[in-house]
């Protein structure tokens, strides 16, 4: 061979020399970074700066709008970055306090842009860390948890100004309990691990679990359905307080989004009205079913408090049969799945349910009240304790009665097996 062919030859062999070199130290490093991405610490930092970034965004599009599109002149961009800060940690749940007033009647409904995206980073974690491991998923969950709680806290101190201010202790704690449920839902809904080990929980829990969450769902789609009643009834005042706020584009575009998140709030409120407890609007000023009329008292201008009925007429006295109609269900649905227990059994069961039912109605009617500024709105809202006490007992006089109710659950037809054997079946086939 000729010495120039025999030099290409050899730069040839060197070349691929280095090609394997290389091919073997770019797969080393992507071994590397995959154990390193699914290390249950590392995944659940991503998992909470995913979180942070695109909530913050969010919250950062409804303040330009209404900081540099609204009819107020806007101020400086630090102030901006400040009140985007203290929206994107109310939106945790944090009371918020603007120039010394209190207000922690918050719109719950804006709760759902950290639960949605809790849910999405506990599914991403379900895929990337180890989803043969229950240890790993429940450390991803965790940690994920810490973080967000750290991070929401640090914005909340971080973002703090004179005219907006929040709680960094009550941020860590909010944040803490949201990020946890809505990743651990994510978690349970893409991990078959979790879900068999819920399977493990004992028929009976899983019963009066059921059942609670049949009741209280039950009482709150009354409540909406009588609160969509009172916003369309009320419909005309709605749009003339919207009117005589004359907003702008971007102004329209926030208040939409502030009375879309006050639309658990509304519901809070009708559940209360529902079941009998009313609602206050300061000192001596209820509105409830068994109040004919409800005295004049000036609310803010806020489109959704035009649909608080100022009056009520006898119909209104049968709502609170509405409550007995939910503890039917929760007793049908005991006595449904614990068909093959004795009456008392599934009265117990039944008793427990709606007891259980009652404790959710408290939380519910609970973040139904608050204050939304000070003097004599420094408190409105529902009695939890009353509200949850006449909940209590109208679904206990619904349940026990159908939970003896038996009520056989209808099994599934099995699809008929061939009793011919495998020869036979390629006998005929050839």
């Amino acid at each position: 061979m000729r010495p120039h062919l025999r030099l290409i030859a050899a730069i040839g062999r060197w070349l691929l020399r280095v090609r394997r070199v290389v091919r073997g130290i770019s797969r080393g490093v992507g071994r590397t970074f995959s154990r390193i991405g699914r290390s249950p610490l590392v995944a659940s930092l991503l998992a909470s700066v995913f979180i942070a970034v695109v909530g913050l965004s969010a919250a950062g599009l409804v303040v330009a709008s209404a900081w540099w599109g609204g009819v107020e002149e806007a101020g400086t961009w630090q102030d901006a970055m400040s009140i985007t800060g203290s929206v994107w940690v109310m939106t945790f749940g944090v009371p918020i306090r603007l120039s010394g007033v209190d207000y922690s009647l918050l719109p719950w409904g804006l709760m759902i842009i950290p639960g949605w995206l809790g849910h999405q980073a506990g599914r991403w974690l379900a895929r990337v860390v180890r989803p043969s491991r229950r240890r790993s998923l429940s450390a991803s969950v965790v940690l994920t948890t810490v973080f967000s709680s750290v991070f929401v806290a640090g914005v909340s101190v971080v973002s703090d100004i004179p005219e907006v201010q929040t709680s960094a202790r009550r941020a860590l704690v909010m944040a803490g309990a949201v990020t946890f449920v809505a990743v651990g839902s994510g978690v349970w809904r893409s991990s078959p691990l979790i879900r068999d080990s819920m399977h493990r929980t004992p028929m009976v829990v899983r019963v009066i679990v059921r059942a609670s969450f049949v009741g209280v769902a039950a009482l709150a789609g009354m409540g909406a359905f009588v609160a969509t009643v009172a916003v369309a009834s009320s419909f005309g005042s709605i749009t003339e307080m919207f009117a005589s706020l004359n907003p702008r584009t971007f102004d329209a575009l926030v208040l939409l989004v502030l009375s879309l998140g006050y639309v658990p709030v509304l519901v809070s409120w009708s559940v209360s009205y529902v079941v009998g407890a009313g609602v206050s609007l300061g000192p001596d000023v209820l509105v409830s079913p068994f109040v004919p009329v409800v005295p004049a008292t000036p609310l803010p201008a806020f489109p959704p408090l035009a649909a608080v009925p100022e009056t009520a007429g006898l119909g209104s006295w049968g709502l609170p049969a509405l409550v007995i109609v939910s503890g039917a269900l929760v007793g049908l649905l005991v006595s449904r799945f614990a068909f093959r227990e004795g009456p008392l059994v599934r009265m117990s069961l039944a008793f427990v349910a709606s007891a259980l039912a009652t404790g959710w109605v408290f939380v519910l009617l609970f973040l139904g009240a608050g204050s939304l500024g000070d003097g004599r709105l420094a408190v409105i809202g529902p009695d939890p304790g009353a509200g949850a006490l006449l909940a209590g007992v109208g679904l206990v006089f619904g349940a026990l009665p159908t939970s003896v109710i038996r009520a056989r659950r209808k099994l599934r037809k099995l699809a008929s097996v061939s009793t011919e054997s495998p020869t036979a079946i390629v006998g005929a086939d050839s």
